[in-house]
């Protein structure tokens, strides 16, 4: 392939696009805090950097999927972070969700050193990201877009350009926060349903030939059934985006009302010890506070 790629941050989402572009045939360089993460994609041909600056200084464009904001900082701006290696005319691209005002301050950051910065987080989970139909965001420089389209094709299904970083940034909070709101919804219909000895199959059966269904209740429905939290999306990961955009309404002077409450929600299961966990998870908060569990 043409351009030499590098991917910094392995959590599950990371991994899943390091392979799928090691797929692709892309030459990858990758880096992670953890370098035990590292190792399936070692052994299929990516190659290790000692350093976010180092990953930079070997590869063409630099992919990053992150945590937080901060850690997203960090690792660009930092002692050894992306941009002190990153050449002339370069491009990061940054996958994580994170907010508004940190993708803007790095946009400027990144001109001002004679490199490009775009934000382009992504919907989907592992499985998307692992067979590229993922769903992208793509806010920044229209030129350098054009430059990594093709790049970002191999990752996604469908992309979408914004001329502002922050457009692509808040896109992917109201993406999440309809994520989860289905949660909220699901676990709360569960939780009454079960309480009422109404079989939670039944109330999925139900969904499924109604207009009301979705991917997401069917999925996270019978794995709260099965009773498997194992995390495809962390409760904690998820509450950080809520809280992103709480955040990023109050700045625009927008009320949201719904989230608020369901920040709740995820503060709790945070504080009970399963931040963790799949997001999916939060419905233990609601079978606490009604005696039963939904099985």
């Amino acid at each position: 392939m043409g351009e030499r790629i590098g991917l910094i941050g392995l959590g599950l989402m990371g991994s899943a696009m390091a392979e799928r572009l090691l797929k692709a045939g892309f030459s990858v360089s990758v880096f992670n805090r953890t370098k035990e993460k590292a190792s399936s994609l070692l052994a299929q041909g990516a190659l290790w950097r000692e350093s976010p600056a180092a990953v930079a200084s070997n590869v063409d464009v630099v992919f990053s999927m992150l945590s937080t904001p901060s850690v997203l900082k960090s690792s660009s701006l930092g002692t050894d972070g992306i941009l002190s290696g990153l050449a002339k005319n370069s491009i990061h691209i940054d996958c994580s969700t994170v907010s508004p005002e940190v993708t803007g301050f790095l946009e400027k950051e990144y001109m001002q050193r004679g490199c490009r910065f775009l934000h382009a987080p992504v919907l989907g989970s592992t499985a998307q990201a692992a067979d590229g139909s993922l769903l992208l965001f793509v806010g920044g420089n229209e030129e350098a877009f054009h430059r990594v389209e093709y790049i970002l094709q191999t990752l996604g299904k469908k992309i979408w350009y914004f001329p502002s970083l922050e457009q692509a940034a808040i896109m992917k909070l109201m993406c999440n926060s309809m994520i989860a709101g289905l949660i909220a919804s699901l676990v709360q219909a569960l939780v009454l349903g079960k309480k009422a000895g109404i079989d939670p199959r039944t109330f999925l059966e139900v969904l499924s030939f109604s207009q009301l269904n979705a991917p997401t209740l069917q999925l996270k429905g019978t794995a709260i059934i099965e009773r498997n939290f194992s995390p495809r999306f962390f409760v904690e990961h998820l509450l950080k985006d809520i809280t992103l955009l709480v955040e990023a309404a109050a700045s625009l002077g927008v009320p949201v009302p719904v989230i608020e409450e369901i920040q709740k929600l995820f503060i709790e299961a945070k504080n009970s010890g399963w931040e963790k966990e799949d997001y999916c998870a939060v419905v233990k908060v609601l079978e606490q506070k009604a005696g039963i569990e939904v099985r």
